[in-house]
């Protein structure tokens, strides 16, 4: 006995191709999420030369550092305005390098701020800059290292919700990432985050 079907036959096929096409984008979903996270931070890409060369000379420098300061920075400015705003209305603050930090600096050991410095001296502990980054409002420093000699003021930012390093100083900027190490086991444990 031969069944029919009430649909038509091109309808049928069309059916079936559409199927096959679904199947196949469903495949290619996760190839596609994870190609979208080529902003993100993804960290695991090492220092290029130019970048390793900075900063040796960067961390020489660091070492010899006196009376270095650790402050903290004001509220974002992008993912938290009203309170950023108040802040900078409210807060006795003092910018470095453009952004607004705390005018106190935060009381930190010596012995904390050498371990800081020998961290960000570490190559080990940066990654080259990814950028853009999707997954943070935009690069803003949670605290601030800041040390002067003859030469001028040097600043070292440290952003958490970007994972980066920014150095500021007489010689330019080195800005990387810093790397997941780094950034989970040490830095944010020796500087917790603050509200």
């Amino acid at each position: 006995m031969r069944t029919t079907s009430c649909f038509p036959v091109d309808f049928r096929r069309a059916c079936v191709m559409m199927i096959g096409t679904m199947t196949r984008l469903l495949f290619l979903l996760p190839i596609l999420l994870l190609a979208s996270c080529a902003t993100c931070w993804r960290g695991g890409e090492p220092l290029r030369p130019t970048e390793l060369a900075s900063l040796q000379a960067v961390s020489k420098d660091f070492r010899q550092a006196k009376q270095i300061k650790v402050y903290h920075g004001l509220a974002h400015p992008q993912r938290d305005a009203q309170r950023y705003a108040e802040e900078l209305r409210t807060t006795k603050h003092r910018f470095f390098a453009g952004f607004a930090f705390h005018s106190s600096p935060v009381a930190v050991p010596p012995a904390r701020v050498k371990e800081i410095v020998d961290l960000y001296c570490d190559a080990a502990s940066h990654q080259a800059l990814a950028s853009p980054k999707t997954t943070c409002a935009g690069f803003h420093p949670d605290y601030a290292l800041v040390w002067s000699d003859r030469h001028g003021e040097r600043v070292l930012q440290i952003c958490y919700g970007c994972h980066e390093w920014k150095y500021i100083g007489p010689g330019g900027v080195l800005h990387t990432d810093i790397n997941e190490p780094a950034y989970f086991e040490r830095i944010t444990r020796w500087l917790p985050p603050q509200p």
